[in-house]
């Protein structure tokens, strides 16, 4: 048997299905670890956009209240059902009051699909705080819009300058080297090397906000 041509192949097989049985055995064990994992580190990003707002309207820091996940979050945080809107939803409530609202948004990057979370005022329109989500960008370059310094560029700013459009609700921005310094409010600093995956976060944005404002925006006007 040893010296047939078919021995090796029998014996790889019976490894490999060895070796995935283990693997199986492992992932099945792991697996409510994994997704409390997962849970958890979205629950925080959520946390993390609405901190600011939750902080200012209830006299704390953001800092404490990220710090204190879960019991902040499950304070402040509350899940939306809304059949006619087609996103997660997510508002902070602070004595009874809603202060901001957090959505999670996709959009297309160079190389695959991106998720990220979004927190606004409650007209819709200022963005509070942009967390990426998911992302398959190249790593060093595309990926690198989920770095501090290019998501502190749409912290606190008014994204829907436009609320009467029937077309485009959002400004038009203009991208300008990571060196350079923006000289007016229509410029955004580019990741160096991913033009591209810059271009699509703009595009992600100012395509949901299109959805969001049209959809929630309008109805806030209509109670107003």
């Amino acid at each position: 048997m040893k010296d047939s041509f078919w021995f090796p192949i029998v014996f790889m097989l019976i490894i490999v299905l060895i070796f995935t049985g283990i693997l199986s055995v492992m992932y099945r064990l792991s697996e409510s670890k994994i997704e409390a994992y997962l849970t958890e580190t979205y629950e925080r990003r959520i946390l993390g956009t609405l901190a600011q707002a939750i902080a200012d309207a209830d006299a704390g820091s953001a800092d404490d209240i990220t710090a204190a996940y879960p019991e902040s979050f499950h304070k402040y945080v509350q899940s939306m059902e809304d059949k006619g809107f087609e996103r997660k939803v997510y508002r902070a409530v602070v004595h009874d009051s809603t202060v901001a609202y957090c959505f999670e948004i996709g959009g297309k990057g160079l190389w695959g699909s991106m998720r990220a979370l979004v927190s606004t005022s409650t007209d819709f329109r200022t963005i509070y705080s942009l967390a990426i989500v998911d992302q398959q960008e190249t790593p060093g370059l595309g990926a690198r819009i989920e770095e501090e310094w290019f998501l502190d560029q749409f912290r606190n700013r008014l994204f829907v300058v436009n609320p009467d459009s029937s077309d485009d609700v959002t400004q038009k921005y203009e991208f300008i080297a990571e060196a350079q310094s923006p000289v007016n409010d229509s410029q955004l600093k580019r990741v160096t090397g991913a033009t591209i995956t810059s271009d699509s976060v703009i595009k992600m944005l100012q395509d949901e906000f299109n959805y969001i404002y049209k959809y929630y925006g309008t109805k806030a006007n209509e109670k107003d």
